[in-house]
């Protein structure tokens, strides 16, 4: 069943819950942090981007994870297979960031080494950072124009099986469009938005005490169309009964896939070989070679992020088959124990704040 939401509503519902789980190909949900009912130690709240080409990619998320305010960046050199990754974490009590409530909304993060702002609308996302000694090597300097889609897009909402009041909700988006520059030591690159694309997480959720979950997406053109796709798998404790969150992208139109398997060598150093997708209905048959693995390893657990090249086909909703050949694109296992973090992160940062009591701080516009 892939239920469509059509009518506007709050997420969560008043009670707690949500009141209609499915898919949107608008926003047609007002998210309501004030009617959940669970300890704010509990609340994920993310907004994660992609920008990148065949060259070089850059990742930016932030999030407010319970106890403790992030923001996270990596950078990707696909062509000499070299990544980084550096995280700037603040207490919450260290900080005033309050993440808006839509997926186009603005915000500024600061801290001593790092300060970013993302000046957002339903037209376009302008992404600046400046990070100090980024992963301890050199200075990293940002400035990106996402252009955003005027198309369908995809929002998501479903709850959780384990607990009542459990749910996530999503906005989807892969088919993004990226200008601009960065500058990393003596290293500076201009992204061609005919070549460069975005991907966004944008993510509003209570999650069960352990998850795991598969996630992928890609973009390119395919008969002189761009084409992009969503596709998610694996949810543990998901209840995705009425709705999955894969869809393509062509031409603008969503066209909705049902449930979609990630199969790959399970064997933990087989990272790069080759990853399998299939559908339930056929319409989505995939294999993906992947070219690099950006694994990190943070307290919510293990994260493995493997960039390569799509190839296989797709089949729209009118029927229509199209023949996909090296697509570039991502694949992605993450395990999140949220509920470690809950529980260790606030007497460790307690004993942080003891030495550095100034952690700098984190604000919305």
């Amino acid at each position: 069943m892939q239920n469509e939401i059509t009518k506007m509503q709050d997420v969560p519902g008043k009670d707690g819950n949500i009141i209609e789980a499915g898919w949107a190909r608008q926003e047609l949900f007002h998210y309501k942090k004030e009617n959940i009912h669970h300890p704010a130690k509990r609340l994920k709240e993310w907004s994660y981007f992609f920008c990148g080409d065949e060259n070089f990619g850059i990742g930016f998320n932030i999030a407010n994870v319970g106890p403790i305010h992030n923001y996270g960046l990596s950078f990707m050199d696909f062509k000499n297979h070299k990544n980084i990754n550096d995280s700037s974490i603040i207490p919450v009590e260290g900080s005033v960031l309050d993440l808006p409530s839509d997926p186009f909304g603005s915000l500024k993060y600061k801290a001593p080494n790092t300060e970013c702002e993302i000046a957002g609308s339903r037209e376009k996302i302008l992404f600046k950072s400046e990070w100090r000694k980024f992963g301890k090597e050199a200075d990293f300097s940002i400035n990106l124009t996402l252009h955003m889609p005027q198309g369908d897009t995809l929002f998501h909402c479903f709850p959780f099986t384990k607990g009542k009041g459990e749910f996530f909700y999503s906005h989807k988006m892969d088919n993004i469009r990226v200008s601009g520059s960065f500058t990393l030591g003596s290293l500076t690159y201009t992204f061609d938005p005919a070549l460069a694309f975005g991907v966004q997480d944008w993510g509003r959720g209570i999650w069960p005490s352990e998850t795991h979950a598969y996630w992928g997406g890609g973009n390119g053109m395919v008969n002189g169309k761009q084409l992009s796709f969503n596709i998610g798998y694996d949810y543990k404790w998901a209840d995705l009964s009425s709705a999955t969150e894969n869809a393509l992208f062509y031409d603008g139109v969503i066209h909705k896939l049902t449930g979609i398997t990630f199969k790959r060598n399970e064997k933990q150093k087989e990272w790069l070989d080759p990853w399998n997708f299939s559908s339930s209905d056929g319409r989505f048959e995939m294999i993906m070679k992947p070219i690099m693995d950006r694994f990190t390893q943070s307290p919510l657990g293990p994260s493995h992020q493997c960039f390569g090249y799509y190839s296989g086909s797709v089949i729209l909703d009118n029927g229509k088959k199209l023949a996909i050949e090296k697509l570039f694109g991502f694949a992605e296992k993450n395990v999140y124990k949220w509920g470690l973090v809950e529980t260790v992160m606030p007497p460790l940062l307690a004993v942080q704040k003891l030495f550095s009591p100034k952690k700098g701080q984190a604000n919305i516009t």
